[in-house]
């Protein structure tokens, strides 16, 4: 009360302070006439920055990188042409357990009541075509009214944080501006939610499992990266003194300098090593697991009988599930009713390959087994490493990576076109910290705009382009069904070295290329330390050579898109884990 008189905020800004709340520091996307109101209102809001993008997608992106730092991430779009646009990258962020909250600027009430024909809708006055698609791709929607705005801002937003996935929320231009009581405490982030006795019996169940376990493993995915759950996962594989292995979308959660990480695991795509201490573990704990055809699902010897599960909000052993228990009370209980690993395992399964001295007076060309470890050779502890789908995600698992780096990568939606802009998203969201971005020539050219606000905010990123002139992974299908390379593999060769000359001066980065590991080594000799300004690598390589890993990903994805191949599962449950 002022005065005897209660305050009041416009919708908008009410959102806005929610957000901020929440911990939103910036918001991602592209203005629009239905989205004025609400875009004045975060342009003028103190606490939060208004960042445009080039386009919608990118802005998804850019927030789904922002999101996997900063904690959360924000897209501002309006009504039609800008939400669909956006669609692709929240549903990547849907499969990625990525939170982020989608903003679209709609129409009025009054229009939307009269069903009136106008820009941007299929004139057939049905302005929730565009709402019921994100239904698909995000765990709460809402369209505010200035009535509710408060409950169903809070109801979305506990939505987002409490499952760690997408929202949505269309505010009407004259809902933006509608004045509302000013709310009396801020916005809280949920707690987990944890049924007492389903806890107790998921441990008495867990303690059953572990009795006689000798030579017990961590599987670790991507949910537990998002709940911050890395010092608890450290505390337990040190006091238990067991292995962890990484599934590829689980990379930075543990430290991979500990002598107990051993590896990634992906099934039969996996180092032989790494698969033998996993798949010969008499129990396997997965922490927020994923299983899909490209990660091991029809390749993995687990029995599922061996496996303790932990979920975002249940957990299981040998597939009896309990909840609603919280990962981290699951965890916690864990790390209470654990045993020793006695039985050893070699400490050299995750030891990279090496790199040997470059050629650096001869002309040889660069291959996949002397460029991933010269990129590796590249990377410093508190790196933030964005790796694109393809060749640069395989390249990645060949990769050991020092304490502190934080991996992005959408390996489960796999969208090309993803890493530029979520790079840009995570340079913002921690610009103290240097990020290195892997790409192709084929992800290069979808999303090559937010070079742009790289430059405008200042960003001195490492960014390696592998240009193997097309698609690897569309090649690698090919050749594992034994067809020859299609014409729709290939692409347009552009003259990437003068491609940041578009968006800012010469002297404000480094663009250069190599085609010989003699050009290699003296790229990278030169490289800043720290880095002053953006550089690009370019790394040209025979379009027929592929990355460690790939031939057998290649040859597992064939048999499961060609249905007269099509494989059940080795052990594991067609859906994976549950």
């Amino acid at each position: 009360m002022v005065g005897g008189k209660e305050e009041t905020v416009a919708v908008g800004e009410l959102l806005l302070g929610r957000l901020h709340d929440l911990g939103v520091r910036h918001i991602f996307g592209v203005p629009g006439d239905y989205a004025m109101e609400f875009t004045d209102q975060v342009m003028a809001f103190d606490g939060i920055e208004w960042v445009g993008s080039s386009n919608e997608l990118n802005a998804g992106y850019t927030a789904d990188g922002y999101a996997r730092m900063a904690g959360i991430g924000a897209t501002a779009t309006q009504y039609g042409p800008g939400e669909l646009s956006v669609l692709n990258a929240l549903a990547g962020a849907m499969a990625e357990s990525v939170p982020v909250v989608s903003i679209v600027g709609g129409p009025s009430t009054e229009i939307m009541r009269r069903r009136t024909s106008v820009h941007h809708s299929l004139v057939d006055g049905d302005f929730d075509h565009w709402a019921r698609m994100a239904c698909e791709v995000t765990v709460a929607q809402t369209s505010l009214t200035a009535e509710h705005a408060l409950r169903e801002i809070d109801r979305v937003l506990n939505a987002c944080w409490s499952q760690q996935r997408p929202v949505y929320i269309r505010i009407p231009g004259d809902v933006a501006v509608a004045s509302v009581p000013r709310p009396t405490r801020p916005f809280r982030r949920p707690e987990p939610v944890t049924h007492v006795a389903q806890l107790d019996a998921f441990a008495a169940a867990a303690h059953r499992r572990l009795a006689d376990a000798q030579r017990p493993v961590l599987l670790v995915g991507n949910v537990p990266i998002r709940l911050g759950l890395g010092p608890a996962v450290a505390a337990f594989a040190n006091e238990w003194n067991w292995p962890v292995a990484a599934q590829a979308l689980g990379r930075g959660l543990f430290d991979e300098a500990d002598s107990r990480y051993i590896g990634v695991y992906s099934g039969l795509e996996s180092r032989a090593a790494v698969r033998e201490v996993v798949e010969g573990a008499d129990v396997v704990v997965c922490l927020g697991a994923t299983f899909f055809d490209w990660n091991g699902l029809f390749t993995a010897e687990l029995d599922p009988d061996r496996i303790i599960n932990l979920g975002p909000d249940a957990a299981s052993v040998a597939g009896t599930r309990f909840g609603p228990i919280s990962m981290a009370a699951a965890l916690d209980r864990l790390h209470q009713l654990a045993i020793r690993r006695t039985s050893g395992w070699s400490s050299a399964v995750v030891q990279s390959k090496g790199l040997s001295e470059l050629d650096r007076a001869g002309s040889k060309s660069i291959t996949h087994e002397r460029l991933w470890p010269a990129i590796e050779a590249q990377l410093r502890p508190g790196d933030v490493v964005v790796a694109e789908v393809g060749t640069a995600f395989f390249g990645l698992e060949m990769m050991r990576l020092p304490t502190g780096v934080s991996v992005l990568a959408g390996p489960i939606w796999s969208s090309a076109g993803y890493a530029i802009p979520a790079a840009f998203g995570a340079g913002v969201a921690e610009p103290e910290r240097r990020v290195v971005s892997i790409t192709g020539d084929g992800g290069m050219q979808m999303s090559p705009q937010e070079f742009g606000q790289m430059f405008n905010f200042g960003q001195s990123s490492l960014i390696f382009m592998v240009n193997n002139s097309g698609y690897a992974t569309e090649r690698a299908l090919e050749k594992a069904i034994g067809e020859e390379s299609q014409g729709y593999a290939e692409i347009p060769n552009w003259r990437y070295g003068k491609l940041l000359a578009v968006f800012a001066e010469e002297e404000d980065f480094v663009a250069r290329t190599a085609r010989t590991e003699a050009e290699l080594a003296e790229i990278l000799s030169d490289i800043d330390e720290p880095p002053e300004r953006l550089t690009f690598v370019e790394v040209v390589v025979d379009p027929t050579d592929v990355p460690e890993g790939m031939p057998e990903w290649s040859r597992e994805a064939s048999a499961a898109l060609y249905h007269a191949k099509f494989p059940a599962p080795a052990r594991l449950p067609w859906s994976g884990l549950n």
